[in-house]
């Protein structure tokens, strides 16, 4: 389950100024998150419902930013059988988006089925990802391609001036496909009004969030459909409220339980 995809036109041209029009502040912190399926199950699939948990967080540390996500998913099937699914994605990301540090895992049923490893990193005109597992090799990156801090940033900046619309190219590090293609849509900012008086409620349920669609394509793919498609509810300072991952005919949501700020070490 990925959360930081990628999004593109005039890549050279359009992103590199809009990094420059607004400083962003990000919110060094840790989200917990529940995950339920949305929706009635696909009649033409097995699954019957999802369940599970998520840890995302995202800190400030000297040099740049990390960020560590868990994903923890039980699939019930209709034929009475569980699959039990875990995550994990750890990355570093210079402060200067000129370096990438990542590694990610899959587990079913407590089974290794994928352990990514490596780095990418901008020289000049020039972006290479360098993968040490699950074998060696070295993939060149597009130019203008975007880490995930980047994006998240430009997304930002996009908002905040009222812009809609942001394709990009990014590269998080969590397949050995590669980058991106992912065409992003921004909602005008809004407010759910919730009940201030739930004693259990975070302290960002009633903040302002900017609703954000996400369709992921594979690089240079000319397919009509997305790989897959996620819409979050994004927060100024970059907490997502909630999210929602169609996959397979599978919608599942995941849902902001609790938040806890984090300070960073600073840069």
């Amino acid at each position: 389950m990925r959360l930081f995809a990628c999004f593109v036109v005039s890549i050279g041209f359009f992103v590199p100024f809009v990094l420059k029009a607004a400083a962003i502040d990000l919110q060094p912190h840790r989200a917990y998150y529940t995950i339920t399926m949305l929706g009635r199950p696909d009649p033409r699939g097995s699954v019957s419902d999802v369940r599970g948990t998520m840890m995302l967080e995202f800190n400030k540390v000297c040099g740049g930013w990390t960020v560590q996500q868990l994903s923890e998913i039980w699939r019930y099937q209709d034929n009475g059988s569980v699959e039990h699914i875990r995550w994990g994605y750890v990355t570093w990301e210079a402060d200067n988006g000129s370096v990438f540090k990542f590694n990610a895992f899959r587990k079913i049923d407590d089974e290794l089925v994928e352990d990514i490893r490596g780095m990418a990193e901008h020289r000049g005109k020039l972006t290479q990802a360098i993968y040490q597992k699950p074998e060696q090799k070295t993939l060149q990156l597009p130019e203008g391609v975007l880490f995930p801090v980047q994006q998240t940033k430009g997304l930002l900046t996009m908002a905040q001036a009222g812009e809609h619309m942001f394709p990009s190219i990014v590269f998080d590090g969590s397949s050995v496909d590669g980058a991106s293609e992912i065409n992003t849509f921004m909602g005008a900012k809004k407010v759910v009004a919730g009940n201030p008086t739930v004693e259990d409620a975070h302290q960002f349920a009633n903040q302002p969030f900017w609703p954000v669609r996400f369709a992921v394509y594979g690089l240079g793919e000319t397919a009509y459909e997305p790989i897959y498609v996620t819409t979050q509810e994004l927060l100024p300072n970059g907490i997502i409220k909630q999210y929602v991952i169609e996959n397979d005919g599978v919608k599942v949501r995941g849902t902001l339980e609790r938040v806890e700020l984090l300070s960073g070490s600073g840069s």
